[in-house]
């Protein structure tokens, strides 16, 4: 028997909500999840549901409010009153520098088109998404487009039908596929029954660079003018605002579309009157003209002095000169000044990375296990010694270069990212002691490490994660819940570590690619544990298996070496399981080719439909 068969289906692996995030931000409890919320019967609420990949709306909320009298110039320019006015559909990019603002005035926008006066002149349904480097659910095209539609959908009920047919052949799936969240989109978006729709997307420059230039592609051929998609009908429009950095690369794909760009970078006078009126707003008369003269045109420059200033309140006047005497002129000299003053330089550096490599901001409580840990303790007793209550520290150890908001940890800028991290391009020395300090492989090392020690602990060997029904019901989705909810850093460290060990090329040393062999050694029952809170993030339907091999986990998350040492050990290239039946039936679903090869040169023999073929060819696509 012969036959050709291309290995590989598409396996994202993007972080999902937590099922606590879901309850929280649509404002139930576990009650309401008892009641059945979680698990909706009827398929358009479940189609909703799936909808939801990102706490869309906290991530608005980490930008602070403007302050009042600000952003008057951007109401009155002429771009944005075109745009604002005119009743057809419109694309306008507001592009500035890091630090003028972006956030604050996509967050304001956001509040104001929503308001009721607004309402009444530009009448639509508003809606919006942050990109942001630091957090996984916000830095894909995906996640914008799944949380446009949650809010579209929620606002327009009977627009939910665009999205069926690919719900109910794809299931979850179809979140994950760009090109079909965009048709949807527009679809539902060109409905006669939906009305005016207004987004706002901001920090388009933060988005990952694959998705990203999809999305423009889509956003650029539905406003050429010889495309009518997004073209108003007699009574509807479709409005966008976007805004990102002034980007060369940004600027070359919107060349077609010449006249919808709105320069902030070339609006100096009118930035420097929002910045005096922020100013004005915190400081006293006798430190404005200072602060003012001496700032570098950026608002996130004023912050930071402004708080350089409260912390510690001056306690007179000559203490004040000195302090704004000495004011660091840009922002690279602001960040080296705060993390020189740190007490704990070396307990700054291991948080500061830490807070880099994560995939999602961490929460409080989560970064204290992460930086407590060490190798050899077994259980969250054990590192009582080494817990720092970071609540109460954090900011002493880190100053200003932080910023805590709902219980999580953030850098208070991107730009405070690029200042630490170290690129391999990097090649211009420095004099500075933190400019640049950080490698993200010694980061993601240091991060990596802390997930696989604590998954080690011995409680999910004696206490494993032990679900009721093979496949996702309410109550099995109550079980995750409450075990994650009791392990505190358990659902970073099993959604994770596979991400950061890679990051960390790990495998070349002994000690810790022997941790982190055994996190994946099936004879333990804490390899179940870990995989079905992991399976979480993945795929939100997926059957739970009671039986695995190493060798299959491996092969599943991409662990090239880790398969290589396993075969090394004497683990079967053959052994069956209940997850995907084989080693090499799960490296080709996640389609890692390398590992596909890898197997079938040790033996692999395809298993499929509960059947052997020794003898069938297959191609891989490299």
């Amino acid at each position: 028997m012969h036959a050709h068969t291309q290995v590989g289906i598409r396996q994202n692996t993007a972080n999902r909500t937590s099922t606590h995030q879901y309850l929280q931000n649509e404002g139930h409890t576990i009650e309401g999840v008892q009641a059945g919320w979680s698990n909706p019967s009827d398929p358009e609420s479940k189609c909703l549901y799936n909808l939801y990949t990102s706490d869309y709306e906290s991530h608005k909320n980490r930008n602070p409010p403007r302050v009042s009298g600000t952003l008057e110039w951007f109401l009155n320019h002429e771009k944005y009153r075109h745009w604002r006015q005119e009743k057809e559909s419109s694309l306008l990019w507001v592009s500035a520098d890091p630090g003028c603002g972006k956030s604050v005035l996509a967050s304001f926008l956001v509040d104001e088109l929503k308001s009721p006066v607004s309402q009444s002149e530009l009448p639509g349904t508003v809606c919006f998404f942050f990109f942001k480097d630091d957090d996984e659910q916000q830095k894909n095209s995906t996640f914008a487009l799944s949380a446009l539609l949650h809010q579209l959908f929620t606002a327009k009920s009977s627009l939910i039908k665009h999205a069926m047919e690919e719900f109910k052949g794809k299931g979850e799936k179809f979140t994950k596929e760009l090109g079909v969240l965009w048709r949807i989109f527009t679809a539902a978006a060109t409905d006669p029954g939906c009305g005016n729709v207004i987004c706002i997307i901001d920090g388009l420059d933060e988005c990952e660079e694959s998705t990203r230039n999809e999305l423009i592609k889509f956003l650029v051929s539905i406003y050429l003018p010889a495309n009518c998609t997004a073209r108003n009908t007699d009574e509807t429009f479709l409005k966008f605002v976007l805004t990102s950095r002034p980007y060369g690369f940004i600027e070359e794909q919107f060349a077609r579309l010449p006249t919808i760009r709105l320069k902030a970078e070339e609006q100096i006078p009118a930035i420097n009157v929002d910045i005096e009126l922020v100013i004005n707003a915190e400081v006293k008369a006798l430190g404005k003209h200072k602060l003012v003269k001496g700032a570098d045109r950026t608002f996130l420059w004023v912050s930071l002095i402004l708080k350089i200033l409260k912390d510690p309140q001056p306690t007179s006047e000559s203490e004040l000169h000195e302090i704004l005497n000495n004011i660091p002129s840009d922002l690279d000299a602001i960040y080296e000044k705060v993390l020189r003053g740190s007490r704990e330089p070396q307990k700054a550096k291991i948080i500061l990375q830490i807070v880099v490599a994560a995939t999602r901001p961490l929460t409080l409580n989560e970064m204290d296990i992460a930086l407590a840990i060490r190798p050899g303790h077994k259980s969250i007793e054990d590192l009582k010694p080494n817990r720092l209550f970071i609540q109460n520290i954090v900011k002493d150890i880190c100053g200003l270069f932080v910023k805590i908001i709902d219980s999580k940890i953030y850098l208070i800028h991107q730009t405070a990212k690029e200042f630490l991290i170290k690129h391999l391009s990097t090649t211009i020395p420095t004099t500075e002691m933190w400019k640049h300090s950080l490698c993200p492989i010694e980061s993601s090392l240091t991060l990596a490490k802390s997930c696989i020690y604590y998954l080690l602990f011995t409680v999910f060997e004696t206490h494993p994660l032990v679900l009721s029904s093979t496949i996702p019901t309410l109550e099995s989705q109550q079980q995750i819940y409450r075990y994650t909810e009791e392990h505190v850093f358990l659902d970073y460290a099993a959604k994770h570590w596979a991400t950061h060990v890679l990051e960390a090329k790990i495998w070349e040393e002994q000690e810790i690619s022997s941790s982190a062999l055994e996190v994946l050694d099936s004879g333990s029952r804490r390899l179940l544990t870990w995989f079905l809170v992991y399976q979480t993030a993945i795929n939100h339907n997926f059957c739970y298996p009671k039986n695995v091999t190493s060798l299959t986990i491996a092969s599943y998350i991409g662990h090239d070496a880790a398969v290589q040492q396993l075969i090394g050990k004497g683990a079967d290239v053959n052994g069956r399981d209940d997850l995907y039946g084989s080693a090499l039936n799960a490296a080709a679903i996640s389609e890692h080719h390398n590992i596909v090869k890898m197997l079938l040169n040790r033996g692999a023999i395809i298993y499929l439909f509960g059947s052997e073929y020794k003898d069938l060819i297959v191609y891989c696509s490299l």
